[in-house]
C-alpha cells in the first residue's frame, strides 16, 4: 500500500476554489484574504473528510508564529532514558512550542539532524542512548554532523563524559553545544573505593563498564589491589529487544561455572533488571543474595525498593539531567558548557 498525498490543486479543485483560498485557510490568514467563514468551514471539512495533510515544504508558516523544537531520541530507548523522555513529554506538552521528533539508529543522527533543520525547528534536543556501541563514537566523530550542529542552537542529553577521547567534548563546546549528562567512571569510583574498606576484591564485570573504569588513572590504580577480575560479555549485546529480567536469568547460568570454581565478592552488571534477573536464577542453584554473594546494577529505577533480592545500584540523576535541559531550552543561554551531573551510590 503506498501513501496517498493530495497536492494544493487537487484540493481546490475537489472543492471548487483555488490554490490561494487553501493557501490563507493553511496559513490562518483567510480572513485578511477576505475568504468567508461558511467558504472556511466547508473547505475545512472537507480537508478532513479525506485526510489531507499539507506539504510542509510547499508552505510558507510565518516565523514569528513558529516555534518549534526537533527531538532526537539516537539509540534504543531503555533505563533512564525512557524516564526522561517521559518527564520530557509533560513538560512540552504544558508549554507552547511544537515538537519535531525523530529516532535515528546508530549511524543515521547526522540525517535525523538534517531532516529536523529542514523543518527549519528553532533548536535541537539530542538524546545518546547508552545502549549505542561504544556509547555512540560513531556519530559523535561525524564532521558532517558537526557542520549541520554549528547552525542551530542545540543541546545533547546524556553525553558520555570521560568514555570517549577528551578532543570530542572539546569540539562540541567548540561548535555551541550544551552537553548534558555524567561521569560513568565518576560514578562507579565511589563503589570500587567501597569495594576496597571492605576488603572485597573479588568481582565478576560486564567488559562494556569495564572497557570504560580501565581508562581512568584511580579506578585503574584500585584494579591493580584486586585478586581476581573476571570480565564477561555484555549481555544485551544484539538483544536489547528481550526484556532484562529475562535477559539476567540467562547471564547466570553463564557465569555459574566460574561461581563455582572461585569465590567472588560482587558481579557488577548494567541495569537493576539484569541484576535482579541473575539474583533470581543463582538462587535455584543455592547461592543467596546478598548473603553469599551481592550484585551491582545500575539506574536506580523507581521499582528497586519493591524487588524481591536487594541489590546495589548507581543512581542516575534523571531529575537533575531533565531540569537543567528545561532550563537551557527556556533561558537559551548564548554561552555553551558542559554539565556534569553527579550519580549517587545505594548499597
Amino acid at each position: 500500500m503506498k501513501a496517498r498525498y493530495y497536492s494544493m490543486s487537487e484540493i481546490a479543485e475537489k472543492t471548487g476554489t483555488s490554490r490561494q483560498v487553501i493557501s490563507a485557510i493553511l496559513n490562518n490568514n483567510w480572513r485578511e484574504k477576505r475568504i468567508s467563514k461558511k467558504t472556511f468551514d466547508r473547505v475545512s471539512r472537507a480537508m478532513d473528510d479525506i485526510g489531507y495533510v499539507p506539504d510542509r515544504t510547499a508552505i510558507s508558516l510565518r516565523k514569528e508564529n513558529r516555534k518549534s523544537i526537533g527531538i532526537v531520541c539516537h539509540g534504543p530507548l531503555y533505563s533512564h532514558m525512557l524516564v526522561a523522555l517521559e518527564k520530557l513529554n509533560h513538560y512540552f506538552l504544558d508549554s507552547e512550542e511544537s515538537i519535531e521528533m525523530h529516532i535515528s539508529s546508530e549511524g543515521e543522527l547526522t540525517e535525523a539532524v538534517r531532516a529536523l533543520m529542514g523543518h527549519r525547528v528553532e533548536s535541537l534536543i539530542i538524546l545518546i542512548s547508552p545502549m549505542l556501541e561504544n556509547f555512540g563514537i560513531r556519530d559523535l566523530k561525524d564532521v558532517n554532523l558537526h557542520k549541520l550542529l554549528r547552525a542551530v542552537p542545540h543541546l545533547i542529553y546524556n553525553f558520555p563524559f570521560d568514555v570517549h577521547e577528551k578532543w570530542i567534548e572539546d569540539k562540541y563546546l567548540e561548535i555551541g553545544s550544551h552537553l548534558i549528562g555524567f561521569s560513568r567512571k565518576q560514578a562507579y569510583l565511589p563503589f570500587l573505593e567501597h569495594l576496597v574498606e571492605q576488603n572485597m576484591k573479588n568481582i565478576l564485570i560486564d567488559e562494556k563498564i569495564f572497557s570504560i573504569l580501565k581508562k581512568g588513572s584511580k579506578t585503574s590504580q584500585i584494579f591493580s589491589t584486586f585478586n581476581n577480575i573476571e570480565i564477561y560479555s555484555n549481555p544485551q549485546s544484539g538483544r536489547l529487544a528481550e526484556n532484562t529480567f529475562r535477559i539476567g536469568e540467562v547471564l547466570a547460568e553463564i557465569l555459574l561455572p566460574s561461581l563455582r570454581a572461585h569465590p567472588f565478592d560482587y558481579i557488577l552488571t548494567f541495569s537493576d533488571g539484569i541484576a535482579q534477573g541473575v539474583a533470581c536464577r543463582l538462587e535455584d542453584y543455592g547461592i543467596k543474595i546478598p548473603n553469599d554473594l551481592r550484585i551491582l546494577g545500575f539506574d536506580k529505577v523507581d521499582a528497586l525498593k519493591y524487588f524481591k533480592y536487594p541489590i546495589s545500584s548507581i543512581e542516575v540523576p534523571v531529575d537533575e539531567m531533565i531540569q537543567k535541559t528545561i532550563f537551557l531550552c527556556e533561558e537559551r543561554p548564548s554561552q555553551n558548557q558542559s554539565y556534569r551531573t553527579k550519580t549517587k551510590l545505594y548499597l
